[in-house]
């Protein structure tokens, strides 16, 4: 085997040296390549949670609109109950006022009917007392044919 001379052994050293560098280099590139790709990847999916960030956004406010909507509706809807209850409160009484509208009406025209007999009783029996009253005078008056 032959000795290795300084200079053939620095000049080795100075290209392994040299791959070594290049190899860095391109590792180097590679990476600040990743670097780039990663960053674009990451603008992307920044910008697509954004996107859907915004319509989430849009779909809630949404949903709040319809849900104000719908208390304004049940809130209608509660007052209708409660001014129908009051009205059926007040229905109530009605009929309770026209009931005992009819029994007094009822009571009155049994008892005006009752006095009316009672006044034609009465009455002929008033007519029949002047009528034989009248038959007896008129007896004494005439004298019967014998």
């Amino acid at each position: 085997m032959s000795t290795v001379l300084r200079e053939e052994f620095e000049a080795r050293i100075e290209a392994v040296e040299a791959r070594m560098d290049a190899r860095i280099a391109a590792m180097g590139a590679r990476l600040d390549a990743y670097v780039i790709r990663a960053e674009e990847r990451d603008k992307r999916l920044e910008e697509r949670l954004e996107e859907r960030d915004r319509r989430i956004d849009e779909r809630l406010n949404e949903r709040d609109k319809r849900l104000d909507e719908r208390d304004k509706r049940i809130e209608l809807i509660a007052q209708q109950v409660a001014a129908a209850a009051k009205s059926a409160s007040n229905l109530k009484a009605h009929m309770w006022l026209a009931t005992t509208t009819i029994v007094i009406a009822v009571s009155g025209t049994v008892v005006a009917a009752y006095y009316a007999t009672q006044s034609s009783h009465l009455g002929i029996t008033q007519a029949v007392i002047s009528a034989f009253q009248q038959g007896q005078q008129m007896q004494t008056q005439m004298p019967l044919k014998e």
